[in-house]
């Protein structure tokens, strides 16, 4: 019976110490409830924190795929910048070689335009000179293109003078005296025959024939003539036509020389270009 006390003294002290122990469970299970609602509560914040950085790592990734194209085209792009500043060396190289020739050359060219520039001055003096000598040398042409104007005024009175005091009729002696005063004061006289073979100037084929003078470069012609009628002078017009076409030389005047030509002539003439030299008379025309 003791030994039951004592025992059953023993089972509750234990039942105590277990209730006490239970005691303390229970708290530190309340304790760890609290824990685990705390840490749910964190593991849901760190879910919703992974969440977001699942999403910017989503972004990151596809910025960096974009960044990665861009560092792509960009390679390439400079690959092909590369190819060009290589050729730009290149052509930086051949222009530098070209500078180098074109600096020689202006060089040279400096040395000959200082030659120049000498022989230049030596123009200009020599120029000078001719200036002064030309102008000498225009002045005694003046005066000698006077003397020899009023040279030709005197042997045209002299011609007409002559063929009024002898009466010539016959125009082949007029021709020849007039061939030899001419020569004899320097002129150039050519008795000039072509054939017409299309009748330009009669109207059928015959010979033209014309007295040239030729006086420092300029063609003359002289139509020595016994007496004129207005219908002579288109034919005359007519010769001195064909004479240009024939040699391609420009008549520069045209002189008709006659004892006696018809009232209006003169006028008709002058609308013709050419220069009379002769006394109006009322004359029978030429046949």
């Amino acid at each position: 019976m003791a030994r039951l006390e004592e025992v059953v003294a023993r089972l509750a002290e234990a039942q105590a110490r277990t209730e006490e122990r239970v005691a303390r469970l229970e708290e530190a299970v309340v304790r760890l409830a609290e824990a685990q609602a705390r840490t749910e509560e964190r593991v849901a914040r760190l879910e919703e924190v992974v969440a977001r950085l699942a999403e910017a790592q989503a972004r990151t990734e596809e910025r960096v795929a974009r960044l990665e194209e861009v560092v792509a085209r960009l390679a390439e792009a400079q690959a092909r910048t590369e190819e060009r500043v290589a050729r730009l060396e290149e052509a930086v190289v051949r222009l530098a070689e070209a500078q180098a020739r074109t600096e020689e050359r202006l060089a040279r060219l400096e040395e000959l335009t200082a030659q120049h520039a000498e022989r230049i001055q030596s123009l200009e003096v020599t120029v000078a000179r001719l200036a002064e000598v030309q102008a000498r040398t225009e002045e005694r042409l003046t005066r000698l293109e006077m003397r020899v104007a009023r040279m030709e005024e005197r042997i045209m009175r002299r011609l007409n003078a002559f063929g009024a005091r002898w009466g010539l009729r016959s125009e082949r002696v007029w021709r020849e005296g007039m061939r030899v005063v001419l020569e004899t004061v320097g002129f150039d006289v050519e008795r000039w025959v072509a054939f017409d073979a299309q009748g330009e100037v009669f109207d059928y084929p015959s010979n033209v024939e014309l007295d040239v003078v030729i006086r420092d470069g300029q063609t003359l012609i002289v139509e020595l003539r016994t007496s004129v009628s207005r219908d002579a002078l288109p034919t005359l017009e007519r010769k001195v036509k064909f004479y240009e076409r024939q040699t391609g030389r420009k008549v520069h005047r045209r002189i008709l020389v006659t004892p006696w030509y018809e009232p209006g002539v003169d006028e008709m003439a002058r609308r013709l270009g050419w220069e009379i030299y002769g006394e109006p008379e009322e004359i029978e025309a030429e046949q």
